[in-house]
């Protein structure tokens, strides 16, 4: 996950305006500046990100289809409103797929993979000393992503990009499953133990075991109908 950047700056120079614009608007909903359910009129957005409404067409689209908007037809769009059911297929697909991405880094993973981890896992933990919990979901989800990248499966990589976002949706509706930051910084720890353990079961049966810790209690906070929240 990435940390929500300066929201402000003109993007009408950038060379990827799609994407930026993209970014910048799935930081707005991740950060919960634009709640689920908000109206997203283009002309506004243009304006507030300093860009054309080509960009910003292009980016709800993007963001359509990750989940993240709702594209109404000849009503424009709209923040996508998450609901137990959404999330109880987002969270089953990580738990299907995150244990096996471990289980292969587990197996493939060298020193260098290790050491690279364990330094987004210290940050984690410094962010969590510092009861920052802003930086320890970035850092959470950075070590997820990096996993990911690391254990060279790409269909599994593509997986997680496309269930991230919705994800981390999921956690800011649930955020103050963050308040105990010591219990996250440790469960990561162990997380990084088993992976780097040289037991490649080992390494997936704990991530399992992780990916799914929270589910029935994000379950139960979660509106099971649309637009119930």
């Amino acid at each position: 996950m990435s940390t929500p950047a300066s929201l402000g700056g003109d993007l009408t120079t950038h060379p990827g305006l799609g994407d930026a614009a993209a970014g910048r608007i799935r930081d707005l909903i991740l950060a919960g500046e634009l709640r689920d359910g908000d109206r997203l009129v283009e002309r506004e957005l243009a304006d507030r990100l300093g860009t054309s409404r080509g960009p910003v067409r292009d980016a709800l689209r993007r963001l359509d289809a990750e989940g993240l908007v709702v594209l109404l037809p000849r009503r424009g769009a709209r923040v996508a409103t998450l609901t137990a059911d959404d999330a109880e297929e987002i969270i089953a697909l990580r738990a299907a797929t995150e244990p096996l991405a471990v289980r292969a880094l587990a197996t493939v993973g060298s020193p260098a993979h290790a050491r690279e981890l364990g330094r987004i896992v210290g940050d984690l933990q410094a962010a969590c000393a510092a009861r920052d919990s802003a930086a320890a979901v970035s850092l959470d989800f950075a070590l997820h992503r990096r996993i990911h990248e690391l254990c060279g499966r790409r269909r599994l990589l593509h997986t997680w990009e496309t269930i991230s976002a919705p994800l981390q949706h999921v956690f800011r509706l649930s955020r103050d499953l963050y308040d105990d930051l010591g219990d996250i910084a440790d469960s990561h720890r162990t997380l990084l133990d088993d992976i780097t353990s040289g037991d490649p079961a080992r390494a997936e049966a704990a991530a399992r075991a992780h990916v799914t810790r929270f589910g029935p209690e994000l379950l139960r906070r979660m509106p099971r109908e649309e637009g119930d929240q």
